[in-house]
């Protein structure tokens, strides 16, 4: 009987639990979509309609919402690949890597064409490294807590990417090649640059996988493709 009376508190508790859970994926929904109606009414209002108190008009270009937003989707976007990294599929991945060649398209047309609205005609590597590379850090975490001990594959690959980038610098800096925008930065402005990004995977990240795995648990089994 008491071994009745617990199983129907554990199914209890866990179905409160459940619903609790459903509640309040809803209410993140609902607020996710207030917020998306709300920015594209105030970007329809400062762009169309002229309302100069939201200070969007035509001279906020593309670079200008990248600059706002990268970072805060970066975060956003994290805690999901984090719990579901071991759950994605094939289909998850071809469309991650068509987004990111979509945008890479873009931005080519942006300095080709050009497209004065995109705002990436005179930006340089530079300002792209200062623009991407943390929320690329960021975003990819799921992939750096991933990876357990430190095979030989992550340093070959590690080394050929320093590599480069030593080259890219060094030509950058002596050829010079203008379109780096290395010239001019000192070593305190790379410090500036590279603190953060290195200290989200060697710091943060180890320690954020410990503290999610001990509350959480660890993330589902990855779906098997067809």
């Amino acid at each position: 009987m008491a071994t009745q009376l617990q199983h129907g508190a554990e199914a209890g508790a866990t179905g409160r639990h459940a619903a609790h859970r459903t509640r309040t994926r809803i209410a993140v929904r609902a607020l996710a979509v207030v917020a998306l109606v709300a920015l594209a009414v105030l970007v329809w209002g400062g762009y169309d309609r002229g309302w100069r108190w939201t200070g969007l008009n035509p001279n906020i270009t593309l670079w200008d919402w990248l600059q706002v937003l990268a970072l805060p989707l970066a975060l956003g976007v994290t805690p999901l690949l984090w719990h579901h990294r071991q759950r994605l599929s094939r289909n998850h991945r071809t469309a991650m890597v068509a987004l990111l060649l979509g945008f890479a398209a873009l931005a080519s047309a942006g300095y080709l064409v050009p497209m004065s609205w995109t705002g990436f005609t005179g930006n340089t590597l530079w300002d792209w490294l200062e623009l991407a590379l943390l929320p690329l850090v960021v975003a990819t975490a799921s992939v750096w807590a991933g990876i357990g001990a430190i095979r030989r594959k992550h340093l070959v690959t590690s080394g050929i990417a320093a590599v480069g980038l030593l080259v890219l610098v060094v030509c950058g800096y002596l050829v010079p090649w203008s379109w780096t925008g290395f010239t001019g930065n000192t070593a305190w402005d790379w410090i500036k640059l590279l603190l953060l990004p290195l200290i989200v995977p060697c710091v943060l990240v180890p320690v954020a996988t410990r503290q999610l795995g001990d509350r959480y648990g660890p993330p589902p089994t990855r779906a098997v493709d067809h």
